[in-house]
Formats: structure tokens, C-alpha cells, sequence
């Protein structure tokens, strides 16, 4: 007998860092590899983009960090023997410390999960694994905050992670918004009484202004190159939001939210997010 279960799904749109303690503290992957069911997991994608197609929405394009906090949040639920978007292990509490931790910095971001159990499941992986593939994407359809997340047209990326133990199937699927203005990169260095924050940009920089704690920071505080925005920062002063905006008419809108702990240890090489509030 198969049963499916679904949980509520997820949508987020903040990042937090909380660095700081080296030079280098670049966005890398914290997760390994895990082995997924690939064909599974590309045909949910295809059905997704279907989806899409149908209402003139566009694809989403596969991307492969997306695709290991995927992989990474069905592993652990399927070893651990848990069903939920919350993780028992902190630095994994949620989907947006999930694909943080995946190597994407990111500011818009939902993810739906989806678990399949009993005897026919493998049976149905081995000869008839496009069925399974429509099996859960029917369900996930049928549910609204799952479509919704499927049908948004804000997200740009998806990546689907799928792993299989002892008659159970566990579905991760991950969405982002990597259209805009997306962090490559930040890198702090220790400077008397101050970290000089690097944030490194994937665009051209000369309309952004900075805001800290909502208040606008003078551009003469700052250093602009193309790409790159140089922010003091004194060494403990506590908690900062740092937000990088546009001027649309007579307002900014920002597209750009990091959470800056300054009084973080300087051993601490870097802090991984918390999920909590």
C-alpha cells in the first residue's frame, strides 16, 4: 500500500549572516555530495516547468546548490527519521540556513517536502519511477501553499533532492529568486578598531545606497568600486542590518538584507546562520 504525507510548505525572504572572523569569509558550500535519485528528481523538475508553461510562466532553471541543501535536507530527514522543514540539528534549522549553508546567499527562497511509504515504493523506483515522479508532483499540486510555491513567479531556480531508504522516499524541492541583485561574495579584514566589510555584487553598483539599522549610511563613509561595496563596521557594536537599495522614484526599494554580528570572536573563522527570529 502506498501513502503519501505532506507537510505545510515554506516560504522565506530574509538572509541573516553572522560572520565575522577571517579575511576569506567566502560563500562555500558546507554540505557534501549525497546521492540522489536523479531520474526522479529531473522529472519532477520537468513537470514543474509544465506547470509553469501552462499559465506563460518561466521555467525555472536547475541550480546545483539549490540542488545539494536539497539533497542535503531528504538525507538527514530519511536518517534521522523525521518529516518536517525544521531540522533537530541547529546549523540546518531551516530551509533559508539550508541553502545558505549550500553556498547561496539568497533573499527570496521556499521549499516544499514530500514523503512517500510503503511496499510499492520500490517497486515503482525500479520499473516505473516516471510514475512516482507524477505521483508526487499530483499531490504536491493539489495542495495550495505547495502549487503556490510552484506556480510563483518571483523564482527563477529550483533544485529537487530525493533519497530512498527502507521503503521510504523523501522529496526536498528548493526554489529561489536569483534575479536582481545577488551577493557573490563577502570578505572582512580587522582594522584597528573596525572590520572593513567587502560585499562583492554580481552588478554594477553605482545607483545602490547602503542603509544600516534603516538608517541611510553617507556615501563619503563608504568605498564603491564596480562591483564592490567597502562598509566600516566597529568591533562590537552589537547586532547591524545592512540593506543594499535602489531609488525607484521617491523610495528604495531593497533587494539586499544582511544581519552583521559584530561582536562575533575573531577565532570564530565564520559563524554559520541561526533560524530563529
Amino acid at each position: 500500500m502506498l501513502v503519501l504525507f505532506f507537510f505545510l510548505s515554506i516560504s522565506l525572504t530574509q538572509v541573516r549572516v553572522s560572520p565575522f572572523g577571517d579575511t576569506t569569509a567566502k560563500f562555500i558550500s558546507c554540505y557534501p555530495e549525497y546521492q540522489g535519485i536523479e531520474e526522479i528528481e529531473s522529472r519532477i523538475v520537468e513537470l514543474t516547468n509544465k506547470e509553469r508553461e501552462k499559465r506563460n510562466l518561466k521555467k525555472l532553471i536547475v541550480d546545483h546548490h539549490l540542488l545539494i541543501a536539497a539533497r542535503q535536507h531528504s538525507f538527514e530527514m530519511i536518517s534521522r527519521g523525521y518529516f518536517s522543514h525544521i531540522s533537530p540539528i541547529e546549523t540546518n534549522k531551516t530551509p533559508l540556513v539550508r541553502i545558505y549553508n549550500s553556498g547561496l546567499p539568497q533573499y527570496k527562497i521556499a521549499e516544499n517536502i514530500a514523503e512517500n511509504t510503503g511496499d510499492l515504493v520500490p517497486i515503482l523506483l525500479k520499473k516505473e519511477p516516471d510514475s512516482l515522479a507524477r505521483i508526487i508532483h499530483r499531490n504536491l499540486m493539489e495542495s495550495p501553499p505547495h502549487r503556490e510555491n510552484i506556480l510563483n513567479s518571483d523564482y527563477t531556480h529550483i533544485g529537487v533532492g530525493t533519497v530512498f531508504r527502507d521503503n521510504t522516499l523523501k522529496v526536498t524541492q528548493n526554489f529561489a529568486d536569483e534575479s536582481g541583485i545577488k551577493v557573490d561574495s563577502v570578505l572582512v579584514e580587522r582594522k584597528g578598531g573596525e572590520y572593513l566589510m567587502s560585499i562583492y555584487l554580481n552588478a554594477y553598483i553605482l545607483s545602490i545606497r547602503v542603509f544600516m539599522d534603516e538608517e541611510k549610511l553617507p556615501e563619503n563613509s563608504l568605498e564603491f568600486y564596480s562591483s564592490r561595496i567597502v562598509i566600516p563596521l566597529r568591533i562590537n557594536s552589537g547586532l547591524h542590518k545592512i540593506e543594499l537599495c535602489y531609488k525607484d522614484g521617491n523610495i528604495y526599494r531593497c533587494e539586499v538584507r544582511i544581519y552583521v554580528q559584530t561582536s562575533a570572536p575573531w577565532n570564530q573563522l565564520f559563524q554559520l546562520l541561526r533560524g530563529d527570529n
